[in-house]
């Protein structure tokens, strides 16, 4: 609806309000006069005529209430439309507003949409009131002239009663266009008019507004809810001479909301005249009552929210400057309702000071229209003096200039929300066991590091990548629990170790990293790691037991060439391996050539990984001869590995990367296949060669494989070789150390006919109790003794007391390493069983090995063999 401009008066004795006002209605193109007490106010409604009056209650001078009653008394200003304006209005005050001819009442603080409302909604009653009051003169005012002509020229009646009934006709036209709906009486209240209107408006209703047929209590009830008795009714209160306007009843219908009316009504003639009667007009103002029906429950509603809410609202008023807060908002800082004014700079100076600028900033760029909606998280000092985390959101109000002028918020509380933040954050960059910062948080440390070089080249650091060095025995003797509180200690020893500006972390498991900041030299790092180290090896508890241990740390200092942080890590672990095989326990600084090794190491890896699928591994075979009929018995397998560029590698260039890598299990399962294929091929070919054995290396991760009894039956049973064709060897370390369930394993094998051989005997610990228990059939004695065997003293004597020992246990033993005739003679006087070296033959291919066999010497060779070169 479209409001035309009026002439507001607004009456307040606080300036701010009135301004606040009249900057807004102005806004609404109307014009605004303004007085600051009652007393004003009729002076000024005397003189300028307002359209509207907004009237507070309580000034000084003369309140607002005895302004109102004055206006109302006052026949000239009864009509003027007034809103009462109030902050602490009760319903109590409300009603006694309304009963004094207020036309509505406005809360304190408003709001600009409620206002505008309301303000509109008066205006169009004072003008519908006007259109209709101008309509009851007009009217008026032609039934008596048309009585006064009536009287005047009676002698001219037969002449005037055509132009009457002409008359009549435009009266009734008018009637009929008419949006409000007219009804008229005669004096007995019998209906003799009424317009199409009032039939639309009404219905078959319409008879319940007759007079004469109303009935002691009417069905029509006033806005304050209470029945109208027959006597009440417009126009039997005109028939009684009465003037009635702008009555408003409501209609209680079945089914819907009811019907409320707007009615005015008038006598015609005096009262008890027998030509007299009462015109009533009327109109349907349902809408209009559902709309501010509506209005007022959201209005309600808002105020219900706005209590209800745990957010605290705001509103700006950016042109007086002034800001007002819920009493939630300030509850959310610890504060009464009083305690806070209504000055934005309060707000602002509350803000942290790191927030400040980006507030304000966000708050401008909002203002200019820069961003839609205003949202931005901040701290404000509560009054406590702690800081706490606000989500603050806000919506401004634009004048037509594009200059805001307003703006509406709410703030959350999001401490907790931001708090749960920093922990993910935390525990995203750090540790959960020890609290160290994480592999993702020193990467980042390390690679401002290295920003930090680029940009000054006098910045120097240096990379520590530490390793515990029984860390898996301690974890896996004392459990889990044991070695978490043994990762814990070493991460507080770490931090106590450090200087200022350093960062530890745990990379994981038990690999830890420091980043020293300003080192130049390896002697700095290595005085810091000694310090290190030596905390590391005091003395802990761990489950009420004593415990010690040691660390491998590897040093990369940093250099130009160092791209990224990663090739720091990688370096510093490469030196940290280094460390470990210089028998561990010590630190070690990264050299270039460190690099290069394990480049080569991780492509003979890479290859090695190839090797089985490209068939490039061999197998080369050493005769195990019985030294007492000088024929072959058997040979031991020996794994060759055929590389594509260097051509023919042995064990020692290939088997320790194959242990570490686990590699080591497939190849010797292929080993151990191919041994056996070979062998019933040669059992199979070479003539007497039936009782020909072969001997396989088995490794310690093979042995530990849950099903290495069904692998090694399995491979006999694919080859149809007795059990008794296949011997297994063993170290000795790998035995001692091996379970109960690989014991079980191997007796099983045993069991089956396997032969389980202990190879290099003699370098580990076995004591005779526990060599009586281990499920063995034949000792083969380590080379470094054979070369021994003919000097005299305890050296020469070793493998004589070996021998003896394996005769008492009802074993046999194989001499590894026989080079010579004179070893072979004195292995022979001490009853060895087999001989095994250069002095027979050197590893043969398979073809080679063969030769061999067919043509076997008689007696065995009186020369020695140069040594080994392998």
């Amino acid at each position: 609806m479209t409001i035309s401009p009026a002439r507001i008066l607004v009456v307040d004795d606080e300036a701010p309000l009135r301004t606040l006002l009249s900057r807004f209605l102005q806004l609404e193109h109307h014009e605004v006069i303004t007085a600051e007490n009652g007393a004003q106010a009729l002076s000024l409604v005397a003189e300028r005529q307002p359209d509207l009056v907004l009237l507070d209650i309580n000034m000084p001078v003369m309140s607002g209430m005895e302004a109102l009653r004055r206006l109302k008394a006052d026949p000239l200003t009864r009509d003027v439309p007034v809103v009462m304006i109030s902050s602490e209005m009760d319903v109590d005050g409300i009603a006694s507003c309304l009963k004094l001819g207020a036309e509505d009442y406005l809360p304190k603080p408003f709001n600009p949409v409620i206002l505008s409302a309301r303000v509109s909604a008066c205006l169009e009653r004072r003008r519908l009131q006007l259109q209709e009051r101008a309509y009851r003169d007009q009217l008026e005012h032609r039934v008596e002239v048309h009585s006064a002509l009536a009287a005047q020229h009676a002698e001219a009646r037969a002449q005037s009663d055509a132009a009457l009934q002409r008359q009549s006709e435009i009266l009734r036209s008018v009637f009929a266009s008419l949006g409000e709906g007219v009804i008229v009486v005669d004096s007995g209240g019998v209906l003799i008019h009424h317009n199409p209107a009032a039939r639309q408006i009404l219905g078959a209703r319409l008879a319940l507004l007759i007079p004469a047929t109303r009935a002691e209590t009417s069905v029509f009830q006033t806005a304050q809810g209470t029945p109208l008795l027959a006597y009440e009714l417009p126009l039997a209160r005109a028939l009684a001479g009465e003037k009635v306007d702008g009555l408003e009843l409501f209609l209680p219908l079945e089914g819907n909301d009811g019907q409320w009316l707007s009615v005015s009504a008038r006598p015609l003639g005096g009262a008890g005249d027998p030509n007299g009667g009462a015109v009533m007009v009327l109109r349907d103002i349902s809408a209009s009552k559902r709309a501010n029906l509506a209005l007022r429950e959201s209005e309600e509603r808002y105020a219900l929210a706005a209590r209800g809410a745990n957010d605290g609202l705001w509103d700006w008023d950016l042109r007086t400057n002034q800001i007002y807060y819920s009493p939630r908002w300030k509850a959310m800082l610890g504060f009464a309702e009083h305690e806070l004014g209504t000055d934005p700079a309060e707000w602002f100076e509350r803000v942290h000071p790191d927030d400040r600028e980006r507030l304000e900033i966000h708050l401008q760029a909002h203002f200019r229209r820069l961003i839609t909606h205003f949202q931005h998280e901040y701290r404000i000092r509560a009054s406590d003096q702690s800081y706490r985390w606000m989500l603050c959101r806000g919506l401004a109000v634009w004048d037509a200039h594009g200059t805001a002028t307003r703006i509406v918020g709410s703030q959350t509380d999001i401490t907790d929300r931001k708090r749960a933040e920093q922990r993910l954050l935390h525990d995203a960059f750090h540790d959960g066991l020890t609290g160290l910062p994480n592999r993702m948080l020193f990467l980042d440390r390390l690679k401002h590091a290295i920003l930090r070089n680029r940009r000054s080249e006098g910045h120097s650091f240096a990379v520590m990548f530490l390793d515990l060095d029984r860390f898996k025995v301690i974890n896996d003797s004392l459990g889990h629990s044991a070695g978490d509180a043994l990762l814990e200690e070493i991460a507080r020893r770490l931090e106590h170790s450090m200087r200022p500006g350093d960062t530890a972390a745990r990379l994981g498991g038990d690999e830890f990293a420091i980043l020293l900041e300003d080192i130049s030299s390896s002697e700095a790092a290595l005085a810091i790691s000694e310090r290190i180290q030596q905390a590391i090896a005091m003395p802990l508890r761990l489950n009420d037991r004593e415990m010690f241990t040691t660390a491998s740390i590897g040093i990369t200092l940093y250099q130009p060439g160092y791209e990224s942080a990663a090739d720091l890590i990688r370096d510093a672990d490469t030196a940290m391996y280094h460390a470990k095989m210089r028998g561990k326990a010590c630190a070690v600084v990264f050299d270039p050539a460190m690099h290069a090794a394990a480049m080569e190491q991780l492509q003979v890896e890479t290859a090695l990984r190839w090797a089985v699928e490209r068939d490039e591994l061999r197998l080369h075979y050493q005769p195990i001869v019985a030294l007492d009929s000088q024929r072959i018995e058997g040979f031991e397998a020996l794994i060759r590995w055929q590389h594509p560029q260097r051509g023919l590698l042995f064990p020692r260039d290939f088997i320790a990367i194959a242990e570490e890598t686990g590699l080591i299990v497939p190849i010797g399962w292929w080993v151990l296949r191919e041994a056996c294929r070979q062998l019933k091929r040669w059992q199979n070919e070479v003539p007497g060669a039936e009782t020909l054995w072969v001997t396989v290396n088995l490794s310690a991760r093979q042995l530990v494989q849950p099903d290495v009894v069904q692998i090694v039956l399995g491979v006999l049973d694919e080859h149809q070789l007795a059990a008794q064709a296949l011997k297994l060897e063993i170290t000795e370390t790998a035995l001692v150390n091996s379970s109960q369930q690989v014991r079980e394993a191997l007796s099983e094998l045993r069991a089956a006919g396997v032969k389980i051989c202990i190879d290099d005997f003699g370098t580990g610990y076995s004591s005779l109790s526990y060599l009586q228990r281990l499920p063995v059939d034949i000792l083969k004695i380590d080379r470094s003794f054979i070369q021994t065997i003919e000097e005299t003293g305890d050296q020469g004597a070793i493998v004589g007391n070996i021998i003896a020992l394996a005769s008492v246990l009802g074993l046999e033993a194989v001499a590894e390493g026989t080079e010579t005739a004179s070893q072979v003679q004195r292995l022979r006087d001490l009853h060895c069983s087999y001989g095994q070296g250069w002095l027979f033959s050197k590893p043969l291919k398979p073809t080679d090995a063969v030769g061999l066999l067919l043509k076997q010497p008689a007696t065995l060779p009186d020369v020695s063999l140069p040594a080994p070169s392998e």
